[in-house]
């Protein structure tokens, strides 16, 4: 291979690692309901809801929404999932995920269940 068709294929290759890059995910906007501030954090593996006192806060407690396993024969950034909504309904914390995963925290007992379908978003 001469020493310019080597060069066009490290050109390919970066070019198209680059492409393979996902964009940064859109900022959830918190929640605050019955005196409690609700935000989204995750790293695209693991999928968080974090609870804070409105007024002060105060971490009052963080919950994990769901673990993401990735492929290791494939990019990690383009298999992370982050969560996308939180709505507060009575007695419980709706959330959603990129790939429409749904899923509703019990305010009381902070229990994760996982919803067959996304209703009230």
């Amino acid at each position: 291979m001469s020493r310019y068709g080597l060069f066009a294929c490290i050109v390919f290759v970066c070019v198209t690692s680059s492409l393979a890059k996902r964009a940064q995910p859109k900022p959830v906007e918190p929640i605050v309901y019955a005196g409690v501030r609700y935000s989204a954090e995750g790293d695209g593996v693991d999928e968080y809801v974090v609870a804070s006192d409105a007024s002060s806060g105060k971490l009052l407690w963080r919950v994990r929404i769901a673990h993401n396993d990735h492929d290791p024969r494939m990019e990690q950034d383009v298999q992370d999932v982050y969560i996308t909504d939180l709505k507060a309904t009575k007695g419980a914390l709706l959330v959603r995920d990129e790939k429409s995963r749904c899923y509703s925290i019990d305010l009381a007992t902070k229990g994760v269940n996982k919803q067959l379908w996304c209703h009230g978003f």
